[in-house]
């Protein structure tokens, strides 16, 4: 797996166990058993129907002698489970397995659990093209329906911790639009204009913002040269920031689906981070995944 090459975990770190909600289904057996056997991981507890699980790994050879499972008669009860874990320390982020999203979230964020911080949750997509090794971070196409600009600067924040936590310093940020230019009749070009100037005020930091910029101009040097883009960052975004959750949710599946990029997802913004992956993604995803949920909590704990 190209991800685990480009990006490092520490060799000295702590422990790092994961829990699991209703991990139900094959891929996500098998990669926490992967997980492990690359080090990602160090252990990992599974909270869901025993029976399932059990003939899940039996029907397909896997062995899980060092896991811990935690019978839980319901996705709800799977999900709280989980999260009493993470309170009690026994286990450093969840992965949400065969289970709907919003019980998972649900369970994550009550309150009991410690989760929250009061920040803005937001959802980000490392996608990673193999062929090339190109790298972009697409945010927010699961989380916030329409964000407005304090909630835009938090999810540029949460995206900065990201790109931090894979060794990419100084991150080049696109909020992206359908024109070059401030527009009063589109809201969008608004935002990225002062996002922007956020920026070079030093209110938003550990970053560069370049916009507003269409999709093109953001990613690429010709367009931007030929369509006369005077900002120096043009063409060479990282972090390509979604005007709302339609574009950032197209964006990630057209570069997955039509340009062979690979995505890892991520809810980040509490405590700790929440790998959360599409029920169509497979072993590569959620493997992936992992990994950058391990960067960030070491990112993060190295810094607190």
């Amino acid at each position: 797996m190209k991800l685990l090459e480009k990006f490092k975990t520490s060799k000295n770190f702590q422990k790092v166990i994961v829990a699991v909600a209703c991990p139900h289904d094959v891929e996500s057996l098998s990669t926490i058993v992967k997980a492990i056997d690359l080090d990602i991981i160090d252990g990992a507890y599974l909270c869901g129907d025993e029976s399932i699980i059990q003939d899940v790994a039996s029907q397909n050879n896997i062995d899980l002698t060092d896991f811990t499972v935690i019978h839980s008669s319901s996705m709800e009860e799977s999900a709280n489970n989980v999260g009493k874990l993470i309170k009690e320390n026994k286990a450093q982020f969840p992965m949400k397995g065969l289970i709907d999203t919003s019980v998972f979230l649900k369970a994550m964020l009550n309150k009991d659990y410690g989760l929250r911080t009061g920040g803005l949750l937001s959802h980000i997509m490392l996608m990673h093209r193999e062929s090339d090794d190109l790298v972009y971070i697409v945010t927010d196409g699961g989380m916030n329906i329409a964000p407005d600009i304090s909630q835009k600067a938090e999810i540029v924040k949460t995206a900065v911790i990201l790109a931090e936590a894979c060794g990419i310093e100084n991150p080049i940020v696109a909020p992206l639009t359908a024109k070059e230019k401030v527009y009063n009749k589109m809201p969008a070009t608004i935002d990225a204009d002062l996002l922007r100037k956020l920026n070079l005020s030093g209110e938003l930091k550990g970053c560069r913002i370049s916009g507003p910029l269409q999709f093109d101009n953001a990613i690429s040097l010709e367009s931007a040269q030929i369509k006369g883009v005077k900002d120096e960052l043009a063409g060479k975004a990282t972090i390509l920031l979604a005007p709302d959750i339609e574009a950032g949710n197209i964006m990630a599946k057209t570069m997955t689906y039509l340009a062979d990029f690979i995505g890892y997802g991520l809810i980040m913004g509490a405590r700790v981070p929440m790998v959360v992956v599409s029920r169509s993604d497979g072993e590569t995803e959620k493997l992936g995944s992992l990994y950058l949920a391990r960067l960030v909590y070491e990112k993060g704990n190295k810094n607190a």
